[in-house]
């Protein structure tokens, strides 16, 4: 009587080449990574990235979600503008909506300590200011990638709706993301 690896030797061969280790194919740009400007190499790791994202700093929530205190908050092209130059989406697709909050950095870190409000857009744990805030609102109106993305500029006045982390570095919450800007009614 044979045996079945004997009678069928292709289920051992596929099975030899499933416990072979893989290697990748393509070529590499991370010869090169360090001749470039670190900056640039950053935004390329972050990009061609498939690991977890970066965990918030406090100056990632400055150039993402802070508006800029030089410049007016109004313009129809406000939106496009500062999310172009601000390098703003995920994996080159347009986010669907951002918001910008004219608002210091300690004043948004003490809304993590805020009422907490019902989320939107699947976050589980959000806090809402105690106090009105400026904020632009850019809602994806054409364009799936970038640069293609255009954005509608709504500007509001409303309680800003923050996702927080907990920092172990600094043993305090930090702002993630703003998910919305309330309007009282």
């Amino acid at each position: 009587m044979k045996s079945l690896v004997t009678k069928y030797p292709w289920p051992l061969s596929l099975l030899l080449l499933l416990l072979l280790p893989l290697k990748l194919q393509g070529d590499y740009w991370d010869l090169y990574e360090y001749e470039i400007d670190p900056e640039v190499r950053d935004s390329l790791r972050e990009l061609y990235s498939t690991g977890p994202t970066k965990p918030p700093t406090k100056e990632r929530i400055k150039e993402k979600i802070l508006a800029d205190p030089d410049r007016p908050l109004y313009g129809d092209n406000y939106c496009n503008s500062e999310i172009m130059s601000r390098n703003i989406h995920y994996r080159r697709v347009c986010y669907p909506e951002h918001y910008f909050v004219a608002e210091s950095y300690s004043y948004l870190q003490k809304t993590c300590y805020g009422k907490r409000v019902r989320c939107k857009h699947r976050a589980t744990f959000c806090r809402r200011s105690m106090e009105l805030v400026k904020g632009i609102q850019c809602t994806l109106v054409a364009g799936e990638k970038i640069p293609e993305c255009l954005y509608e500029s709504n500007f509001v006045t409303g309680y800003a709706v923050v996702t927080c982390q907990w920092d172990s570095d600094s043993e305090e919450f930090i702002p993630n993301n703003v998910v919305n800007i309330l309007v009282p009614k």
